[in-house]
């Protein structure tokens, strides 16, 4: 059992300090969501001379931006390669162009509000240490140098080991994202815009947010929630839950590799470097997938992950966390119109690419907003449902799916509520019931319901972020059974307590 350690983003960025929504307000639009796609999308329908109301349920860029790697670049991995095999040249064109224009916004946005967010200029390495991923790395280059993007094969990595083959991407980047989208959405109160924290969003339509303590009316609501929330649109059908191991700790600046590195080959690692404010260099690293609530598999994955930034890098994690992605049916993100012609616009599926994907639909979005042409928004149509391409993929995940409503995904826990050493939860049968069960550093035991309280799947203990995680579609709830985020919108029904 691993002792919570709390992100490493968070804990090294300043809180920001947003009032929660008190009583009802009007703006033009009204944007759910206070991470990346949310921060960018209101700045820049801001810029257009529109009143923007932010309005996140927990704290501004503390949720899924928060707890990633943060690194700012259109190399993912072997991306271009599927897209064009799956789409054409004109959709691999789409979507590299949509995440270089992604990459520069980012940077464009903290120079022109000045913002503290550690951006520095790094080169974006994939490789692998395997002879058959050689020729998909020299194709992948190939294909991105075709596109436009700055790919060249590389011979050195800088990493402590050899690879077989990399591709160095130049002129990408990195940045600490509490930071970053803090400090943007700081920009945005005044003249009728507003940014509210601790404020869930219980109802909606295309017209009207309602939270606990007020509502907003607006002429269009964005929804920027990861996957949105409750039944919109039914993109929880149609993307996929993954979670990842996140690391990190104090390096040996000696043993801190120059770039941003992700492999080619599973187990995945994914590895970037930041400094804090003191001059400390820490290594993040990001290690293999797994499912949503199943704690034996992510115990394995932060084991892997773990013993690789020990053997190869000397580093010991002093922070570890989870963070969760979504891949979508057909391998493009969904951004635009909702698909069920509800009025509202989504974002959604960036299949652990988030922050330029992230970006790119904040632009599509807007300028989908003020009817201004967008050259990819075709390309991303949240009304699309692509069968050709993602029948299988479709298939395969709502079949997990209607496993884990059935029976659920229950690893070796203990027998019964006793046996639950202070600080471990468990899924446990009490009374014919299924409750999670979380037994406090007091002793005191504490009980939810084991249904999640958006198509009631079977919930799986989280030890290393200390949550309910729901492996279905990915709603994640706290001790306390409130939302952490969705599509859930409602708690979890609170049990027993002894």
């Amino acid at each position: 059992m691993y002792p919570p350690t709390g992100v490493y983003w968070i804990e090294t960025a300043s809180p920001a300090a947003f009032p929660r929504l008190a009583g009802d307000i009007s703006v033009d639009v009204a944007v759910i969501g206070g991470g990346l796609v949310g921060a960018i999308a209101a700045r820049l329908i801001k810029d257009q001379g529109l009143r923007v109301a932010l309005v996140e349920a927990r704290s501004v860029g503390q949720e899924v931006t928060g707890k990633s790697t943060a690194k700012i670049t259109s190399q993912h991995n072997l991306v271009y390669t599927r897209l064009r095999n799956r789409f054409g040249m004109d959709g691999a064109r789409s979507y590299a162009e949509a995440n270089e224009a992604g990459l520069r916004k980012i940077l464009a946005l903290a120079a022109d509000h000045q913002l503290a967010a550690d951006i520095e200029i790094k080169a974006a390495y994939t490789y692998t240490l395997l002879e058959e991923h050689v020729g998909s790395i020299e194709e992948e280059v190939q294909l991105a140098r075709e596109l436009g993007l700055p790919a060249t094969l590389a011979m050195e990595t800088g990493l402590p080991f050899a690879a077989r083959a990399a591709m160095r991407w130049i002129d990408q980047a990195q940045f600490h994202p509490v930071k970053f989208v803090a400090g943007l959405a700081a920009t945005l109160p005044g003249e009728g815009s507003h940014v509210f924290e601790q404020s869930r969003v219980l109802d909606w339509d295309s017209s009207r947010v309602v939270t606990a303590k007020g509502a907003i009316k607006a002429g269009h609501v964005v929804m920027a929630t990861q996957l949105p929330l409750g039944q919109t649109g039914a993109y929880y059908a149609r993307n996929y839950p993954h979670m990842h191991p996140v690391i990190a700790g104090q390096a040996d600046p000696g043993r801190v590799p120059e770039g941003m590195y992700i492999s080619v080959e599973q187990p995945r690692h994914s590895l970037r470097s930041h400094r804090t404010a003191d001059g400390r260099p820490f290594l993040i690293f990001t290690g293999p997938s797994y499912k949503p609530g199943h704690a034996d598999e992510a115990r394995k994955a932060f084991a892997e992950i773990e013993g690789f930034a020990r053997d190869h890098f000397g580093v010991q994690a002093s922070y570890r966390w989870t963070n969760e992605d979504y891949t979508p049916m057909d391998g493009r993100p969904f951004i635009g119109w909702s698909s069920r012609q509800d009025g509202l616009l989504v974002a959604t599926g960036f299949d652990a690419w988030g922050i330029s994907n992230g970006a790119a639909a904040a632009m599509i979005i807007c300028d989908l907003l003020t009817g201004r042409e967008n050259p990819w928004a075709d390309f991303f149509d949240a009304r699309r449902l692509d069968v050709a391409h993602g029948a299988k993929q479709f298939v395969k995940g709502n079949a997990a799916v209607a496993a884990e409503l059935v029976g659920g995904h229950l690893a070796s826990t203990p027998r019964d509520a006793e046996a639950l050493s202070p600080g471990e939860g468990a899924v446990l049968k009490i009374n014919g019931e299924k409750m999670a069960v979380f037994r406090d550093e007091t002793g005191q035991l504490h009980s939810l319901a084991a249904a999640c309280s958006h198509l009631g799947c079977l919930l799986g203990w989280n030890e290393f972020d200390r949550t309910w995680d729901c492996p279905c579609h990915g709603s994640r709830f706290g001790l306390d059974g409130e939302v952490i985020h969705g599509p859930a919108t409602e708690p979890l029904k609170t049990g027993v307590t002894g």
